[in-house]
């Protein structure tokens, strides 16, 4: 599954063949058809290793934001961004292209991307029904829309964050509060500057 996501990261779903995943896992086609079946298969699999802890942890600390009565905005955001972001950075060098491929993944094409989003429908619905409260007077397609452009921040230092870092910094590595104020900070007032525009 390393190789496999190593493969889907560089080279996209359409691009990656199986065989070349067997050939660098030293295994034969037997083994992968015995445990996946097929390459849709074998990518639904690296993608859940990823998503299924995430999201559990997403939701979680979201009930538990949700249950302060004091909640804000904030805490909600830390809750979507925090469990992504915490495990890329454990992860050091892997992370970078667990963060390649959960990018490339967003802007694969259907089946492909119907299969990644299914994933993560549980945990979309309950981050837009706290918007919902901390946010309310939106109409249904604003909270879709708020939520996307939310998800689209953190895509994008996944993909590109080294990149953009060497135009800025000369820093070799990220802390991950330091990205969670950043991606907080931005995310909060986008929403709060959609909801002035909307009441105007």
């Amino acid at each position: 599954m390393d190789v496999a996501e190593h493969h889907f990261a560089r080279y996209g779903y359409e691009a990656t063949s199986l065989r070349a995943i067997m050939k660098d896992a030293g295994v034969n086609i037997a083994a992968i058809n015995y445990h996946f079946g097929t390459k849709e298969e074998l990518y639904n699999a690296v993608t859940q290793r990823f998503a299924q802890p995430v999201v559990a942890l997403q939701l979680q600390r979201l009930n538990v934001a949700m249950k302060n009565p004091n909640v804000t905005l904030a805490d909600v955001l830390r809750s979507f961004y925090g469990p992504p972001i915490e495990m890329v950075h454990r992860m050091g060098k892997r992370g970078e292209t667990l963060s390649l491929f959960l990018g490339r993944g967003q802007t694969e094409p259907d089946p492909v991307y119907s299969m990644i989003d299914k994933h993560y429908s549980a945990c979309r619905n309950e981050f837009i029904q706290a918007f919902r409260k901390l946010a309310p007077d939106m109409t249904k397609a604003e909270y879709h829309w708020r939520f996307e452009f939310m998800l689209s921040l953190i895509v994008t230092f996944l993909t590109r964050q080294k990149y953009i870092r060497a135009r800025y910094t000369t820093a070799r590595a990220w802390q991950s509060e330091e990205v969670l104020l950043q991606l907080i900070t931005f995310a909060e007032a986008g929403i709060r500057a959609v909801r002035s525009c909307a009441r105007s």
